[in-house]
């Protein structure tokens, strides 16, 4: 190779071993370089990533921030009463049937036990000819203790009611219960208490004692 000697020549033979060596370095630098730039591709492909990551992030944080805008929008919704039936009934036919049913419950309420049958009698007027006709058919019977109910005072509250047919009132009975031996107790009652139109007449037309409502 390139006349070289390396038998009998030892100038030649190093010669060979500077090539063969300068080979080596310049392989070895190579491959160096070729490594360093696999590794700064890798890390370009690791930045893009990251910044991808975060400007998704931001992206979603700045979603948020839109969706929370809008809540003041929810806030300024207006939201129906349950209280007010005012929305399906006039004023008139409000004040007309709280009237009527304040006195259908001091008729019914008000009991003797010498006349069980009396508070039917005097509550029927207000009632509608269906509940009249299911009272009858299972009488009242109060307790011993409250043989004899009487009527002091009532309270007109109003109740959760959405219907449009149907006007409610809830009437509180404050009043005295006589046992038969004498014994006297005050009393607080609640009824829940549901009137319709009939021919033209509102009617109580159903009614619920000491429930919740």
């Amino acid at each position: 190779m390139f006349g070289w000697d390396f038998e009998n020549s030892k100038a030649d033979r190093v010669k060979l071993f500077l090539f063969l060596f300068v080979i080596f370095l310049i392989v070895g630098f190579s491959a160096s370089l070729i490594i360093r730039s696999l590794s700064s591709d890798a890390n370009i492909d690791d930045n893009n990533e990251v910044t991808e990551a975060k400007g998704d992030s931001e992206a979603d944080s700045t979603l948020e921030v839109d969706f929370g805008s809008e809540e003041p929008v929810v806030e300024n919704e207006q939201v129906e009463n349950e209280f007010d039936q005012t929305e399906h009934f006039s004023e008139e036919n409000l004040e007309e049937t709280k009237e009527i049913a304040v006195d259908f419950v001091k008729a019914y309420h008000s009991y003797d036990s010498d006349n069980p049958s009396d508070y039917l009698e005097n509550a029927q007027p207000y009632m509608t000819e269906a509940l009249y006709q299911e009272f009858s058919a299972q009488p009242r019977r109060e307790t011993l203790e409250r043989s004899y109910l009487t009527v002091k005072e009532t309270q007109v509250t109003n109740v959760v009611n959405s219907s449009s047919r149907v006007i409610r009132w809830n009437i509180i009975v404050l009043g005295e219960a006589e046992s038969v031996d004498g014994e006297i107790s005050e009393t607080e009652d609640w009824y829940l208490v549901g009137l319709r139109q009939v021919d033209g007449e509102w009617k109580v037309e159903d009614v619920r004692v000491n429930v919740p409502n």
